[in-house]
């Protein structure tokens, strides 16, 4: 079974992607995430613009990509305020014109798409509070499927449930009995799942939060959880965001560029290597795109430490096990 090892490439660093090509052959990637940057001015708007190179961007960087040997997923990046915030924070107040804008941007995406022949298109990454709106995700995804053969991906966010706070299951639950995931070909996850409390914890003891995390005493089964997606809607499960920054601390905030200012890069390495030990072989786990190549200042850049070597090292090609012959040809196409 071929797995997706994929980078993400950054929206506003789109004119020249030499240096994430080159980190994508040392990686032994096999794809990366193309971004069309979508303008975001007022998070609390339904306002957004397409940037005006967004696709003479994504069309003069598809050769290149080519050429490396390298597959491609296109995505429209919601870049609010000029990068200031996080896709997360975007939260519109009139839902109606939002799903309006935003399915005219997905849709002018999709026919890129199938002009390019990119054979898989992200239509959301981190819109949290619209998630709940599956009627009007369903609506649009079935509007891309008229004009668009490709595979159609959702990338939801991470999630923590702990035993000591109800309102916090009854989220997850809601994420797990959403139908929009039952329209798509496999569910993406941002993987930025909180693992301990301790700096620097074994790869042991990582390895062992992804089963039952110790943060903040919440014995979340993260692992379970993650399984029980796929299972609920038999598709296979893809991690479109997974990194940790070079400091200590990263496995108890992976979110966060800064979760102390102690350079720890064996902390780094330990949290790349107890991922792929997790979930790599799992038969219904399709991948993960690593966050991110593209910029050596940031602290989440991989390359030229320890990290390198286990993104490296593990396969895209692995033993399928048992998968139903459904499952097994859909993640066969990739």
């Amino acid at each position: 079974m071929r797995k997706i090892k994929s980078g993400n490439l950054l929206p506003d660093r789109m004119d020249d992607i030499t240096l994430p090509l080159e980190n994508a052959r040392r990686l032994k990637l096999n794809c990366l995430n193309v971004p069309l940057r979508v303008d975001v001015p007022d998070p609390q708007s339904a306002g957004m613009t397409l940037h005006p190179q967004a696709f003479a961007q994504a069309a003069a960087a598809m050769p290149e990509i080519r050429r490396a040997g390298l597959a491609a997923f296109l995505e429209p990046f919601p870049w609010v305020q000029a990068g200031g915030l996080a896709e997360t924070a975007w939260d519109p107040g009139d839902v109606n014109a939002w799903f309006e804008e935003w399915s005219r941007i997905c849709l002018q995406a999709a026919y890129f798409a199938h002009q390019e022949g990119i054979d898989t298109l992200v239509i959301s990454d981190g819109i949290i509070h619209l998630e709940p709106h599956s009627r009007e995700w369903i609506a649009l995804i079935e509007d891309i499927r008229k004009l668009y053969r490709g595979r159609i991906t959702y990338r939801t966010q991470w999630w923590y449930t702990s035993w000591a706070n109800p309102v916090s299951l009854y989220e997850y639950r809601r994420k797990l009995q959403n139908p929009l995931f039952d329209k798509v070909d496999f569910i993406s996850i941002s993987a930025y799942f909180e693992l301990t409390n301790r700096e620097q914890p074994p790869e042991k003891e990582l390895v062992d939060a992804w089963r039952r995390s110790t943060r903040y005493l919440r014995r979340q089964p993260i692992f379970d959880q993650v399984r029980d997606l796929h299972e609920r809607w038999r598709k296979p499960i893809f991690f479109g965001e997974v990194g940790y920054v070079d400091r200590s601390g990263t496995n108890r905030m992976p979110w966060s560029a800064a979760p102390s200012e102690r350079e720890n890069l064996q902390e780094q390495r330990d949290c790349f290597a107890a991922f792929f030990r997790v979930f790599w072989h799992q038969p219904w786990f399709l991948g993960a795109s690593v966050f991110q190549i593209h910029m050596p200042e940031s602290r989440y850049y991989p390359m030229d430490r320890p990290a390198e070597s286990i993104i490296a090292t593990a396969p895209t090609e692995v033993a399928s096990n048992a998968l139903s012959a459904g499952l097994r040809d859909l993640l066969n196409r990739f």
